[in-house]
């Protein structure tokens, strides 16, 4: 019988179900154990972290192996990833409704600790089938300067036994189930660090890599595993994101073989870390969170079905009614900020704000939401007449911003106040597509800051990827406007080309015609880009013998094509090009990637969102 019915029991209400026992708490040696009848956690303080959580009989959390217990790290460089070590007890809350256990550990002066106080919460409430977890940062003003790159909760699996849970979920494209571990022994090793080449069992030729499950968070509902032998699944389900640095857009790790992790700060793909100088107070609180743990007769994919809607019933019920904390505003504390986004393109008609990202940020001054991570933020999808509600957001100032597919850049307006309990209701907010010519020659992409449109724009998560491209494409890469589909003609990364063993740039020319082109004025190259790494991209006017132009895009790094990645951070570059280079007829521009020097190849490279070629009127 299916016990997915208690696990839903009141997700946003003091107490989960009447029905089930009360919540008990008690310590086994050094340890607290937290148990409500559905599961039972047991939470160690030196590391801190779980290392149990048992639920019907099974054992959720690994108990061997590298990662054998549910950890957090921080790390402020790679070789120095420190394990949240002396954590000190107390209970934060006990009621026979829910047990909420602080373990904290208090900076002490020791240069070589993080300087600020990490708070972790284990929460676990009557008739919930899962943990809540959520940590504060805190980093008074006296504290030297705090720089946090990777800060992470890791929960090892269990994965090497019959019951164990063999399949991954992560979205649509990713679900599988994953090569066993004694594949894992038999696996070889490859250049990439991270990456290894199965030689046995189903996935026998094929490549494992963490990042190919990466995935931006704000687009999932959950993440985890599941077993058609065990018949569980074991769930990470963030209640909310408005923690999460660096927006919507942002891609990070969530679930590798043998782990499930959430990223508190998202450093891969280019984010940023956490910079926080002596003499700033600063605190923030992430989560909570719910391990989830359910089981169905019908298998894996049955899991993975009620956890999704377990995540949405966590949604709806945030801010949750029973946390107490200074640092989590309750729902009466926060406000709500409504209107009707208009977007209007005079070159493409067709754009409208339908189900566009509109967000509230408070980056620096002259800053970019997408490398925010001391504040929240708080985004929301438009409906189809553009009309917004962005709820549950904390009082202060913002910056309102939109973005939506088919639209190059973005909009921003400032100086949004929201207010505890009030609804700011900003009316028709409008944004008009601002151009720099009088008329489109061409385009190749859709705007959507990602290179999903393009060749291999549907399994770009495949490990060593690059190595197939000179195989499918030619160096240069010939694309005519008109002729060319983008979809199969337009490859999703321009990287290093390999011939042999060597790796080479990879030249690509764009073909195409004008009619009637003025004589006079500037056309605009618009490049989006959807991710560059190590790179500029030579562009090159009918005349590949002389560099027009050397663009060096405002944003560069995070690694996309090596860690298996759509795209990376976004930003737009316009490149006015004279008129008198251009002619009626017959053009050629050309791109070639400067990819610095050759041991940084193939990796170096330009995910392209979108192009265009923009004229000026005629005079």
């Amino acid at each position: 019988m299916s016990l997915f019915w208690t696990c839903r029991a009141g997700a946003g209400d003091a107490g989960g179900g009447s029905n089930w026992p009360a919540v008990t708490v008690y310590a086994v040696g050094k340890n607290i154990v937290l148990g409500n009848g559905i599961v039972t956690a047991t939470i160690q303080g030196d590391p801190i972290g779980l290392v149990s959580l048992r639920y019907q009989g099974h054992e959720m959390v690994s108990q061997k192996g590298r990662h054998k217990f549910v950890y957090f790290s921080l790390n402020g460089a790679e070789e120095d990833y420190e394990p949240l070590r002396n954590g000190v007890f107390s209970v934060h809350s006990r009621l026979p409704d829910m047990v909420d256990i602080s373990c904290k550990r208090i900076y002490p002066q020791n240069p070589k600790l993080f300087p600020c106080d990490v708070d972790v919460h284990f929460v676990l409430r009557r008739g919930v089938s899962g943990l809540y977890v959520y940590v504060t940062l805190n980093h008074p003003a006296d504290y030297p300067e705090l720089n946090i790159s990777v800060w992470r909760m890791v929960w090892s699996m269990p994965w090497d036994n019959p019951l164990s849970m063999e399949r991954i979920y992560v979205d649509a494209a990713r679900h599988w189930e994953i090569p066993s571990p004694e594949d894992f022994t038999h696996a070889q090793a490859t250049p990439v660090k991270g990456i290894v080449k199965l030689t046995t069992g189903a996935w026998a030729g094929r490549y494992d890599c963490k990042y190919m499950y990466s995935v931006c968070y704000w687009d999932v509902p959950c993440w985890g595993f599941a077993g058609d032998n065990s018949k569980t699944g074991a769930w990470i389900i963030p209640g909310s994101r408005e923690f999460f640095n660096d927006g919507p857009t942002h891609a990070d790790l969530n679930s590798q073989v043998g782990l499930a992790e959430i990223q508190f700060n998202e450093i891969h793909y280019n984010g940023s870390s956490i910079d926080i100088p002596q003499g700033m107070a600063w605190q923030k609180i992430y989560g909570p969170i719910l391990l989830y743990c359910n089981s169905s007769p019908d298998g894996a994919d049955a899991c993975w079905a009620d956890a999704k809607r377990q995540a949405h019933i966590e949604q709806a019920a945030w801010p949750y009614s029973w946390l107490g904390n200074n640092l989590y505003p309750a729902k009466f504390e926060r406000g709500t900020v409504s209107g009707k986004l208009i977007i209007t393109d005079a070159l493409k008609p067709a754009v409208n704000a339908s189900n566009a990202w509109v967000g509230l940020a408070q980056p620096e001054p002259g800053g970019n939401w997408q490398f925010d991570n001391r504040s929240y933020q708080f985004w929301v999808h438009a409906d189809a007449d553009g009309n917004f509600s962005i709820p549950n957001v904390r009082a202060g100032p913002y910056t309102l911003f939109a973005f939506n597919t088919g639209a190059v850049g973005e909009f921003s307006e400032t100086n949004v106040a929201v207010k505890s309990g009030e609804t700011t209701a900003l009316g028709d907010v409008t944004w008009r597509v601002p151009h720099p010519g009088a008329r489109i020659a061409w385009e190749i992409g859709v705007p959507d800051r990602t290179a999903k449109e393009f060749r291999h724009g549907d399994d770009y998560f495949q490990p060593y990827l690059w190595e197939q491209f000179s195989s499918e494409m030619s160096n240069p890469l010939e694309y005519t406007v008109g002729v060319s589909d983008w979809s199969k003609d337009w490859n999703y990364v321009q990287s290093g080309y390999l011939t042999g063993t060597n790796w080479a740039p990879w030249k690509w020319r764009i073909h195409f015609n004008l009619t009637n082109a003025p004589a006079s004025g500037d056309a605009t190259l618009t490049i989006a880009y959807a991710s560059l790494n190590r790179s500029h991209t030579e562009i090159y006017v009918n005349d590949e013998s002389k560099l027009f132009k050397l663009v060096r895009p405002a944003v560069d790094g995070g690694n996309a094509l090596i860690r298996e990645g759509i795209h990376a951070k976004y930003c737009v570059e316009q490149v006015p090009i004279p008129m008198s280079l251009l002619k009626n007829g017959a053009n050629t521009i050309s791109l070639v990637e400067s990819l610095g020097q050759p041991s940084s190849l193939p990796f170096a490279h330009a995910m392209y969102d979108y192009l265009d070629l923009e004229l000026p009127a005629a005079k």
